[in-house]
């Protein structure tokens, strides 16, 4: 008999496929039917410090200019869209016995610190911190950049007791020592990775345009090296893999590689929820052909502990991928 059962940031979830962040996860009804289908957990569509900062400022530009009027279209919206953020934590909670990690899309200090307190006091049981800074000039110094991401976290690890995780980029110059220093500040999981929003170029109109949002198996592979070295080197840190998950494959080698959890929102949307159970049967019936009673028994077996000095986790140019002729 195999448990599929596994532990992240010390929340227990009946299997390790979490729904991330996504438009699926912004409404109880859509939660209720990912727990139908079969979903470990979920993380709550994310709360955006641009958005209340955007329609306060647009609102008071054709308002009142006051800088009194400001902040108190600044106080007044914040706490209507907490509000709303709040209610669906509640409902989420009394409908569902799904764990449920909400998630804050923030740039700074300040006002974030007392939402995270208001979403832990609302019943959530961890919190997902998706934090990035864009540097867009020569004068930003990565020290500077990576100064400014801990200064929330640890403003936001000290003000609640919930389980905090970060949901990293893959543009950290030393994306292990931040993990590690992360920790140290209370972090207890790491997201791997956040997939931004990306420009492409229309060649007619010569117009930006945005790029596909959705991801391909293809880009698993940059985050198993990634998993594969980060669990070897800070075991404490649990880790989940974001970006790249579509199968059930995709999430033995996730696993294999040393994540706690897998987190699924493309497969979601392109192949819609009933591949969670699709996902779900292939994990249970790979564990029972290759004699694993739980998760945690093949956890970790291809990390960087457990292969020391392979070389596709140590190289990164290639040598073989093409022949020496063409």
């Amino acid at each position: 008999m195999t448990d599929l059962s596994v532990k992240y940031m010390g929340l227990r979830l009946k299997n390790p496929l979490i729904a991330s962040s996504s438009p699926l996860t912004a409404t109880a009804a859509h939660i209720e039917e990912l727990a139908r289908n079969g979903i470990g957990a979920v993380v709550l569509k994310s709360i955006f410090e641009e958005q209340i900062s955007g329609e306060a400022a647009m609102m008071a530009r054709y308002g009142n200019d006051s800088p009194e009027a400001a902040d108190y279209l600044h106080a007044y919206l914040g706490a209507d869209y907490m509000k709303g953020f709040i209610d669906l934590i509640s409902e989420v909670k009394r409908k569902t016995d799904l764990p449920v990690i909400a998630s804050i899309n923030c740039m700074s200090k300040g006002k974030w610190v007392e939402y995270a307190g208001k979403i832990a006091c609302a019943g959530a049981d961890g919190l997902e911190l998706n934090i990035f800074f864009m540097p867009d000039n020569e004068t930003q110094a990565s020290a500077e950049i990576e100064s400014r991401y801990l200064g929330i976290i640890e403003a936001v690890t000290r003000s609640v007791d919930i389980p905090v995780s970060v949901k990293f980029s893959m543009r950290f110059t030393n994306i292990f020592h931040m993990m590690q220093t992360s920790f140290n500040r209370g972090v207890r999981g790491a997201v791997l990775y956040n997939r931004f929003f990306e420009p492409d170029i229309d060649i007619d109109s010569m117009e930006y345009v945005p790029a596909s949002g959705l991801s391909t198996p293809a880009e698993l592979h940059k985050s198993l090296r990634d998993v594969a070295i980060a669990t070897a080197e800070i075991p404490g840190m649990d880790i989940s893999v974001s970006t790249g998950v579509h199968s059930g494959a995709d999430t033995v080698k996730a696993i294999l590689a040393g994540a706690r959890t897998v987190q699924l929102c493309s497969t979601l949307l392109i192949n819609g929820m009933q591949v969670i159970g699709d996902i779900d049967a292939f994990l249970t019936g790979w564990m029972e052909r290759n004699g694993f009673g739980t998760v945690d028994d093949f956890r970790g077996l291809m990390n960087r502990k457990e292969r020391p000095g392979d070389p596709l986790l140590e190289r990164v140019q290639y040598m073989k991928t093409f022949p020496a002729e063409i």
